[in-house]
């Protein structure tokens, strides 16, 4: 269970450094939440027990969604890019 966030969809991981999307609602005050990217490493950090990925700021998670395209196509990774694309196709 990852707490406060719905429908979320791995999009990347890099040795266990994981970021997803998905839909974060703060304390489920939120109606539902609104489109965010998290992360988190394995199974930290935890919120009471429960994973707890990190919100990435929506400059930021522009940044390193732009820079895992970029990794993506440079090791022509057709998985990664069309998961990537996803990700940004997600946040429109």
């Amino acid at each position: 269970m990852i707490s406060y966030w719905k429908k979320t969809k791995e999009i990347y991981n890099d040795d266990g450094l994981v970021f997803i999307i998905g839909w974060y609602d703060h304390k489920n005050q939120d109606n539902g939440g609104y489109k965010a990217l998290g992360i988190h490493r394995g199974d930290h950090p935890l919120s009471r027990g429960v994973l707890s990925p990190c919100v990435i700021p929506e400059t930021t998670r522009n940044a390193i969604l732009s820079g895992l395209l970029h990794q993506a196509v440079i090791n022509a990774n057709d998985a990664q890019i069309n998961a990537i694309v996803e990700a940004i196709t997600f946040f429109r």
